[in-house]
Formats: structure tokens, C-alpha cells, sequence
């Protein structure tokens, strides 16, 4: 921390009077540059320190409190005690889908973070669960699984069939402010809704160039080089790490709302994640439905208030 002399501190803070001298208070003259380093704290740092959960998370808990659902993907580190969204320890029993028994992200230590609610394990696709009766689940959770799907429409449709009435999707995507998709341009929902029309399949690569052209590197250590990189995503179809679409949290209500699902959340959490939470509805709630989400698109929406990447200086030298 910078050293003042009090020549020094005068001429930065004059005061005119000896009254005005005993009200500025120095912790207080040094708030804002406080503020600014406490934000340079590693974002894990940050909320055991401040005990943050996600903006939400009270409306959140309660849909998933003692109540049984379904992981696509994961464990996820972001759902365990003391993170984030710290929904492991409030679940009945949790079962686990993956489309592979072992995966690039897999470690032996996996069952253990689920605690003691890990049930049955699934191996399949995310966008066909068709192992799975309608209607099983009270909850769906997916973090930073859906960027990894080439139709994500048709997963989300497949996460909502096996939802009972009135469950709930709880859906965590990267925003490419910070991550290696940063050059990339936002994914249209048009664009997602011509993938579902035209039933594209996980082996599909129709965005291998935008991604091998884009990627950050420097962001992405595991990729090493551009050639590898490329090699790996050529083998998408049993590695699955390439990202295929690049998703805005405008484009999450716009699927929810295709889906007839009722967004009860969205924010944009430190350090890249877009978090979506939505619940299923009746047949008869679909006008209703679609008028309640369009709330969560207008320029006064609480997310976009609250929106990290809006702040100056933070991230300023992405796109």
C-alpha cells in the first residue's frame, strides 16, 4: 500500500476547517480505492470473504430443497457448499448424466462432491434422454454443458420432458467477456432454432473455423497451440470440448420462452458465468408465460443492473 506523508495527504485532501478535518475521516477518504483492490481478489477469495451466493439464490433454493432432480454433466464445483450456487447440500438425491463414463474433465474424486445425495449415473447424450420416463425429476441442473451441445434447443426440450409440473431448470452457460470466446460474436437465437428445424447431431462442425480462427489461446492453456486445438475439436464428437455457440443471456429467456418455461432468474455472476432459472409450465399459461419474460429482455430488466461487465475497467480490454 502507498505510504502518505501528511504534506502529501493535505494536498490531495485540502480541508478548510478544523471541524471538516475531524469528519473526513481517512478509512473513509480511502473507500473507493479500497473498493477497487478488494475487487482484485481471486473471485473465490471474494465470496468467503463476503459470503456471497449468486444474485437469486433465495428465489432459486427453495424449488430444489429436499427434492430429487438430475445433473446433466458435472460434479460441478460451482453447485458444491461454500460456492456460488451451493445447491448440493440441499438436495433429497441428485442422479448424473454424462454422454461418457470418463470424460476430458473427469477425476476419480468426482462421486465424492456430490456428497452423500449421488443416485443413479446415466451415460448419454444431453439432447436424448430417452432412458428417462417423462416427468421424474423435480429439478434439472446444467453448468457450462450447454455450450458444448450442437442443438441446444433440442437438449433443453429433452431437460424439460423430464420435468415434473412446476420443476425446475437451473442452467449455468460461460459469457464470452470472460472466456477464450471473447472474439466471437453472440450466437442469434435464430440461428439456434434453424439448428433444431434442421436436427443437427453432436458430430456436426459447421462452426469449426469461427472457433479454431477466434479462440483465445492465451486463455485456454489446455489447448496449447492452434493445431492442437484444431485436432481436438475434430474430435469433438468424443471429447466434446469445443463450444458451439456463444450464448447472451437474452438468447437463454428466448429458448426458456420457446420452451413455454417461465424465467423465475437470471444474472451475471463473476468470473464468466450466465445463470438462467426457469420452470416448467402448463399448456395454458403460454401467452402468460411469454408476457412475464419479456420483463427479463427490456433495458430495465434487475440483471442488466446488476451486470459485472458493465462496470468500467473490469475486462475493458475484451470485446
Amino acid at each position: 500500500m502507498v505510504s502518505y506523508s501528511a504534506q502529501q495527504f493535505e494536498s490531495e485532501y485540502p480541508l478548510k476547517t478544523e471541524t471538516e478535518q475531524i469528519e473526513a475521516i481517512v478509512p473513509i477518504s480511502y473507500y473507493a480505492r479500497y473498493v477497487r483492490l478488494f475487487r482484485r481478489l481471486p473471485h473465490a477469495v471474494l465470496r468467503r470473504l463476503t459470503r456471497k451466493k449468486c444474485q437469486g439464490y433465495s428465489i432459486m433454493a427453495p424449488h430444489l430443497a429436499g427434492k430429487n432432480g438430475l445433473e446433466i454433466g458435472g460434479p460441478s464445483e460451482i453447485f458444491r457448499p461454500g460456492r456460488l450456487i451451493p445447491v448440493y447440500e440441499r438436495f433429497g438425491k441428485i442422479d448424473h448424466c454424462n454422454f461418457s463414463s470418463q470424460t476430458i474433465w473427469s477425476d476419480a474424486a468426482d462421486r465424492k462432491k456430490f456428497g452423500p445425495h449421488l443416485g443413479k449415473q446415466f451415460v448419454a447424450e444431453a439432447s436424448d434422454l430417452s432412458m428417462i420416463p417423462d416427468e421424474a425429476y423435480s429439478f434439472v441442473l446444467a453448468s457450462h454443458v450447454l455450450e458444448h451441445v450442437a442443438n441446444p434447443l433440442r437438449a433443453l426440450q429433452e431437460w424439460t420432458r423430464v420435468l415434473k409440473p412446476q420443476g425446475a431448470l437451473l442452467v449455468v452457460v460461460p459469457h464470452k467477456r470472460g472466456t477464450f470466446d471473447h472474439r466471437r460474436a453472440f450466437t442469434s437465437f435464430d440461428h439456434i432454432e434453424a439448428d433444431f428445424q434442421a436436427g443437427v447431431s453432436e458430430d456436426d462442425l459447421t462452426h469449426l473455423r469461427e472457433i479454431v480462427e477466434l479462440h483465445d489461446l492465451n486463455l485456454d492453456p489446455a489447448a496449447d497451440s492452434q493445431h492442437r486445438f484444431r485436432e481436438r475439436c475434430m474430435s469433438n464428437s468424443s471429447v466434446r470440448g469445443m463450444h458451439h455457440h456463444v450464448f447472451s443471456p437474452e438468447v437463454l429467456v428466448l429458448m426458456f420462452t420457446w420452451l413455454h418455461m417461465r424465467v423465475l432468474n437470471v444474472a451475471i455472476e463473476r468470473p464468466f458465468h450466465i445463470v438462467g432459472f426457469a420452470q416448467k409450465t402448463g399448456p395454458g399459461e403460454m401467452e402468460q408465460v411469454r408476457l412475464d419474460n419479456l420483463g427479463y429482455l427490456n433495458e430495465n430488466a434487475e440483471w442488466k443492473k446488476c451486470n459485472p461487465f458493465h462496470e468500467p475497467g473490469f475486462l475493458g480490454d475484451l470485446n
